[in-house]
């Protein structure tokens, strides 16, 4: 039996999760093994968070939940969605943000 979550299947948030680690990789240019690492190099942290992001924002994920799946404390996911979303000020970097949402919903 699939449990529920949030109105979404937990079988759907894991591969928002899966998505989002690929996607946040893909789009800021850095490994994917190193996003699930402690790596504290600017640009995994911030595909990292990026991810995070993606997962609470796309797949509604609890801040719990996402910080569950990345093996996080929720404030540390919290803290990532505020970066992100300060960041969204920009028209530039928000546009980025929305084309990759549209691609995470079409998942």
């Amino acid at each position: 039996m699939i449990e529920w979550r949030g109105g979404l299947n937990a079988f759907y948030q894991k591969r928002i999760v899966t998505a989002s680690l690929q996607l946040a990789a893909k789009s800021c240019g850095v490994e994917l093994e190193l996003i699930a690492a402690n790596k504290r190099l600017a640009p995994v942290a911030f595909a990292r968070q990026l991810a995070m992001y993606l997962c609470h924002v796309v797949a509604d994920m609890s801040l719990r939940d996402v910080a569950l799946e990345f093996g996080r404390d929720k404030t540390t996911v919290s803290h990532a969605c505020h970066a992100i979303e300060d960041r969204r000020e920009c028209p530039i970097f928000d546009r980025q943000i929305e084309h990759l949402e549209r691609h995470l919903h079409r998942t």
